[in-house]
């Protein structure tokens, strides 16, 4: 196969009047600009949504010393240790969820950024800068953006793995492959299913530089040896993290423009556009387009082959990839109209925009904690029920209240000492009752089924037992994804 010319070709001398110090301005604002007001856009009400069930266990991993992270990794998350030690950085800071957001937040400022250094390095800065202007509209970076997990920081190194790896082929310099690989190695620590993005790149190592193939794997191998740690501790970890799955269907991966953006509207709009800069047979347009597509029907394949995992959450990284094609199509208008495609696709998102500002989840964890705290008293106690699910209610109660959380009358051993995230209960709720005179329970609705929780029905049959034999229930309230209720111990005869 003949050996094409690098992707980034020379550019050519200033015409005559023109100094190169004309130039500059554009070619800086064109990413500073898309970075500043994605900044303001991710910032707006960050702190305002709770955690969800995801961020609480972000949370209670923060919380721990970084030995009681890693013996946690041993058990669950394994892959997920990087994010949780950098989230234990971010405690030292302070405990609300918005400090633990901040890392995400700063990700989707810089992904604009380089997404549209990506499409300037590919196109030309008009390119550039409706491509960073996009990934500020994107209702699904504004989502991720304030989320304490590493989808932003998967997208973020995603983008800039594939920048590097363009420099690279372009300049064949020693640094630049260091660089790449340590993109690479963010990327894996990240979200290691985002190294399904490795795909596309050895498909772009193949086409522009085939003789840099063996730089390529060995910039892929540093990485590995830094993520590999991390992909043992999680082995033989998926099923029981996944155990809420079931295999994607037909419609799911048609859908998948849609489960991705979080708007079918929004999401079919920048796959059109990606689509649409492959036209005049744009070799560097079609590499990316494939860099984008592989990871997706890699998914799909091991979701329906191996295990069950194929989730729109962890395709986000995508996400700049294909703003950057679609800011190449975009630029093919004038400036004015490719301008006002973006402000259309953010107005489609802006009800989208302010439900993600509202909430995360479909739980009121800190409803449910209000209403708890609110009627109280001194000496009660709670059990949480299911306590082996993952609605996570007692970390819950513990970021919302803190020590003024009723005591949890069956805990054996918390969530910590187990190196879980999950605590034990005792075995005989009888005696682990004794002394207790108000017990509130609360229980999760169903995640797969969205069955609304009762009082007891999640409780097992001997905590069942005692409650219906030495308490009544006094009341029982909803909170969206959760059932309240207070029991009281019987007066004796």
């Amino acid at each position: 196969m003949q050996t094409l010319a690098p992707l980034a070709p020379p550019r050519p001398e200033p015409a005559a009047g023109t100094t190169v110090r004309d130039r500059r301005p554009t070619r800086w604002l064109c990413w500073l600009v898309p970075a500043m007001v994605t900044g303001v856009v991710v910032a707006v009400r960050a702190g305002t949504p709770g955690p969800w069930r995801d961020e609480l266990a972000t949370w209670s991993a923060a919380h721990r010393t970084v030995p009681q992270i890693v013996e946690l990794g041993r058990h669950i998350d394994g892959v997920t240790v990087p994010y949780y030690l950098l989230a234990h950085v971010m405690a030292g800071f302070g405990d609300s969820i918005l400090v633990l957001r901040l890392p995400s937040m700063l990700a989707a400022t810089a992904t604009a950024a380089v997404t549209a250094l990506l499409a300037r390095r590919l196109w030309d800065p008009r390119a550039a800068f409706v491509a960073g202007l996009l990934v500020a509209a994107m209702p699904v970076v504004s989502r991720y953006g304030q989320e304490a997990r590493g989808y932003a920081l998967a997208a973020l190194f995603a983008v800039t793995a594939t920048l590097f790896l363009l420099r690279a082929l372009g300049s064949g310099r020693w640094w630049d492959w260091l660089a790449y690989a340590t993109s690479v190695l963010f990327l894996g620590w990240s979200h290691q299913l985002a190294l399904l993005l490795l795909l596309g790149h050895a498909v772009t190592v193949a086409v522009i530089k085939r003789r840099a193939l063996f730089a390529w794997l060995a910039g892929v191998a540093v990485a590995a040896t830094g993520v590999l740690p991390f992909t043992l501790l999680g082995v033989g970890q998926h099923a029981a993290q996944l155990d809420w799955l079931s295999p994607a269907e037909p419609a799911d991966l048609a859908d998948v423009a849609g489960t991705i953006f979080l708007s079918g509207v929004i999401g079919g709009a920048v796959c059109a556009l990606a689509l649409m800069a492959l036209r005049g047979r744009d070799r560097r347009a079609s590499l990316l387009f494939v860099s984008a597509l592989l990871p997706v029907l890699t998914l799909y394949a091991i979701d329906q082959l191996v295990t069950p995992m194929f989730v729109g959450r962890y395709l986000v990284f995508v996400v700049p990839l294909l703003c950057a094609l679609a800011g190449r199509a975009l630029a093919d208008l004038r400036l004015p109209l490719g301008l006002t495609a973006v402000l259309v696709l953010a107005a489609i998102g802006l009800p989208l925009q302010e439900d993600i500002r509202r909430t995360h989840s479909g739980s009121d964890y800190r409803q449910a904690a209000a209403m708890i705290h609110a009627q109280s008293r001194p000496g009660d106690g709670i059990i949480y029920a299911p306590r082996a699910g993952w609605h996570f209610t007692d970390i819950a109660l513990r970021y919302y209240l803190g020590d003024d959380v009723p005591k949890d009358v069956l805990l054996q051993s918390d969530e910590v000492a187990n190196a879980s995230l999950w605590a034990t209960e005792c075995a005989g709720p009888a005696a682990c009752l004794a002394g207790t005179d108000r017990v509130w329970t609360l229980s999760g609705d169903d995640l797969e089924t969205g069955r609304r929780a009762g009082s007891t029905d999640q409780l097992t049959p001997a905590q069942q037992a005692v409650l219906n034999g030495s308490f009544r229930q006094m009341s029982q309230a909803r909170v969206d994804g959760f059932t309240l209720a207070l029991f009281v111990r019987r007066a004796s005869r």
